[in-house]
């Protein structure tokens, strides 16, 4: 008897190889779109919570002759 199923598909139904899949090829790019988005979001909120303060102090010089 001849075997009816094909040879690209496993037992789970994917294919033998998912990063031949079209759909995965076309998502990476939304992940990693994402992923910088979040990390911009995330730099934009946290950055400039704290006031900027001058960084002034009194320095004693050595006398001159």
């Amino acid at each position: 008897m001849a075997n009816l199923r094909s040879p690209h598909h496993l037992r789970q139904g994917l294919t033998t190889d998912p990063a031949e899949s079209p759909r995965l090829r076309l998502r990476w790019p939304v992940f990693v779109a994402l992923g910088v988005a979040g990390l911009l979001m995330l730099a934009w909120a946290e950055g400039g919570e704290s006031p900027l303060r001058p960084i002034a102090q009194p320095v004693q010089l050595p006398e001159q002759p």
